[in-house]
């Protein structure tokens, strides 16, 4: 089978496997009948019938008359071939037959007229039957080598087409034709005064998917993804791969709860157990194809922000959006240049007599400086490529912000497992800083939160151990919950294991008391202590002591604030009496250390 051939077929099995795609697309290739085919043959004879008469005029006539009827006929044939030609795949039988008729009787006139020479011709010019078969021949020889090249080029040329218009890795249109797409589709609403909106669909943490399974297991979830959502679609919708994981997706004739409804089957549609979030925005009737998209952009990032797995719509005003609109790239950047970050700080507490134990840095924006939440804040950094950045600035707000904590009483840092593992914040940057503060770093204790998967437990093992060769100390942060595994736990064996808030509230059932449990043996058995976030009631500060936890954190005991000249003093007694939670049953309401010294009377 030919390439053009194959390509053909390729294209038309794949086209019957897109029926979200358009004709636009994929370029459709034009039927041949046998009629046309029939009539396109007939041309080429015709043609080349008054090809052969021009040229026999290159032996002219003694009437000049002669020589006029011979052009005019020459002309008419090939003027007859060339609609015929043209018009071979749209002719309808009966035209085809009379013209392929004509066209026969006009070119043979020719080819009589000119290989038999007039009366009074200086010149003989007689022509044999071998030699108009030899003539003939060469002819259609060379209109089918051209008739090849012709269809040749025109595959090329639609090959092409296709290809600068397809994505490769999932079959769906690519940038290039969803950019060419949506102006179409804006000018066609314009016209015709009917709505549509535009869609921005991504596959949730595909990076961590990656991570775990590897790149290719990463492609075929795209790929069955990208089939399945297609499936989902209606033929008059379009699909576009936008970039990396977020597919671009115009939903034609389409309101804005009929979209929302669209967008949440392709959402429950995705393999793998995985998850998507999509940002929707209908189009006001004048906005630009560009503006109409950033919308949709925003609407999603919204959805990521707030929890990912969900549909955002967006509802900003396109005349103020340049005004509204949220710039995060530049907004996180401020944070940077600006050192936009403060620190706060909580204390950890032994549950059985309430000394200080130390305190946890958490990282909190400067509103001063920006308004701007701390969840959306980190999250913005994360998907922006900016965390292992943000991160150094958090450690720094948190070691310069703890000049009031005394020798000796160990702050928990914050770090993520990319800004640990970053070669340009090493350990010795660590100690420069710590040196410009003057902290000893056996005084710190570096805490790996849970918003990334460790992809490489080797390289992590090899930095917490030349992190620990210069004194530091190592927390694993929400154990039980987001990406603080018991690999991690193996692979570091921290001295301090936090168990996650969830863990902690869900406590006084069966399946979160045996997790706790399994958390606390670990602990003993490598010598580690065991901090319960979370403490909001008296109830779970009895239960986790119950359960062997030694040490507790939460609003129970202080909520998270600047540092004043005497930090042990917040809240929580440094000496005199011991203040042990209370044994017996009190209500399950918030209470402080202060309350309890007061209704103890101070005793023991």
């Amino acid at each position: 089978m030919r390439r053009g051939a194959r390509f053909r077929l390729a294209r038309r099995m794949s086209a019957a496997l897109l029926p979200g795609e358009r004709p636009s697309a994929l370029p459709a290739h034009r039927g041949r009948t046998r009629t046309s085919m029939l009539a396109q043959w007939v041309a080429y004879l015709s043609g080349l019938g008054g090809v052969f008469a021009v040229l026999s005029l290159t032996v002219p006539p003694e009437r000049q008359l002669e020589a006029l009827g011979v052009e005019l006929i020459a002309i008419a044939s090939c003027a007859v071939a060339s609609v015929l030609w043209l018009r071979a795949a749209r002719l309808q039988k009966g035209m085809a037959v009379m013209l392929m008729t004509g066209c026969g009787v006009v070119s043979t006139v020719a080819v009589v007229l000119a290989s038999n020479p007039p009366s009074g011709a200086y010149i003989d010019l007689r022509i044999t039957r071998r030699e108009w078969l030899m003539l003939l021949g060469s002819f259609m020889i060379a209109a089918i080598a051209i008739r090849r090249l012709v269809t040749e080029l025109r595959d090329r040329a639609e090959q092409l087409a296709y290809v600068s218009r397809t994505d490769q890795l999932t079959g769906v249109a690519n940038r290039r034709a969803w950019d060419e797409e949506v102006p179409r589709e804006a000018e066609r609403a314009r016209r015709d005064g009917l709505p549509f909106c535009v869609a921005i669909l991504e596959v949730d943490r595909l990076k961590a998917y990656n991570e775990m399974r590897g790149h290719r297991e990463g492609d075929r979830l795209l790929q069955r993804a990208a089939a399945s959502w297609r499936n989902c679609l209606r033929s008059s919708d379009f699909i576009a791969r936008y970039e990396g994981e977020c597919f671009a997706i115009l939903l034609r004739r389409c309101s804005m709860n009929a979209a929302v409804a669209i967008l949440q089957r392709l959402r429950m549609a995705v393999p793998e157990e995985q998850t998507a979030s999509a940002g929707v925005a209908r189009w006001d009737g004048h906005e630009s194809s560009e503006d109409l998209v950033r919308r949709a952009g925003e609407a999603l990032h919204a959805a990521k922000t707030s929890g990912r797995d969900r549909v955002k719509i967006s509802d900003i005003d396109p005349e103020t959006t340049s005004v509204t609109a949220t710039d995060w790239r530049n907004l996180i950047q401020d944070v940077l240049t600006q050192r936009g970050v403060v620190a706060v700080y909580q204390p950890i507490v032994t549950l059985a007599t309430g000394e200080v134990r130390g305190f946890e840095a958490l990282a909190r924006p400067n509103r001063q400086l920006v308004d701007l939440g701390v969840e959306r804040m980190f999250a913005a950094a994360q998907e922006m490529g900016l965390a292992r950045e943000l991160d150094w600035l958090c450690r720094r707000a948190a070691l310069e912000g703890a000049a009031a904590i005394p020798p000796g009483v160990p702050v928990f840092v914050n770090c993520n497992v990319s800004g640990l593992v970053d070669p340009v914040h090493r350990v010795d940057q660590m100690l420069l800083l710590l040196r410009y503060v003057g902290r000893s770093p056996r005084d710190v204790v570096m805490e790996i939160t849970e918003r990334e998967i460790v992809g490489d437990l080797g390289r992590l093992r090899s930095v917490v151990d030349a992190y620990r060769q210069e004194g530091f100390r190592f927390a694993i942060d929400d154990v039980g919950e987001g990406h603080s595994t018991l690999e991690v736990l193996a692979a570091t064996q921290p001295e301090f294991v936090k168990i996650a808030r969830s863990l902690v509230v869900a406590a006084s059932s069966t399946g979160a008391r045996a997790a706790i449990r399994a958390v606390v043996a670990f602990a003993r058995e490598t010598g580690a202590s065991v901090i319960a976030e979370g403490l909001e009631v008296a109830a779970s500060a009895r239960l986790m002591r119950s359960l062997e936890v030694d040490l507790g954190q939460g609003y129970l005991f202080a909520r998270p604030s600047l540092l004043d000249a005497s930090p042990m003093t917040i809240r929580l007694p440094v000496s005199g009496p011991q203040v042990p939670v209370p044994p017996e049953p009190v209500d399950d309401t918030p209470w402080t250390l202060g309350a309890a010294v007061a209704a103890d009377g101070g005793a023991a």
